[in-house]
């Protein structure tokens, strides 16, 4: 299996100082999304009558992108449990023990 081209990428969120993160080539397009998105939303804090500093809306993108993920796996979570109990009583009763 041949190794992916890696790609060294600038990524430049808020007024936050640019860096360098290596991202496989296929991945590129995929980091170059979520960059874009992070950004629109953090403008979205940051214009406006009640607008936050870069950082503050910064930190709200931060969390609600955490809030998410912790929901998405606690929920992955959940329903893999359910379906391992599922199997498990599926087991149980082609033994004849349910």
């Amino acid at each position: 299996m041949k190794p992916q081209n890696e790609h060294r990428i600038t990524i430049k969120i808020a007024d936050v100082e640019a860096f360098k993160l290596p991202v496989e080539e296929s991945e590129e397009s995929f980091y170059r999304r979520v960059i874009e998105q992070i950004n629109k939303n953090v403008n979205r804090f940051t214009f406006g009558p009640h607008s936050d500093s870069p950082q503050v809306a910064l930190a709200k993108v931060t969390l609600y992108y955490a809030t998410m993920l912790y929901r998405q796996t606690s929920l992955l979570n959940s329903q893999s449990e359910m379906l391992q109990s599922f199997e498990e009583r599926i087991d149980r009763l082609l033994e004849g023990s349910d």
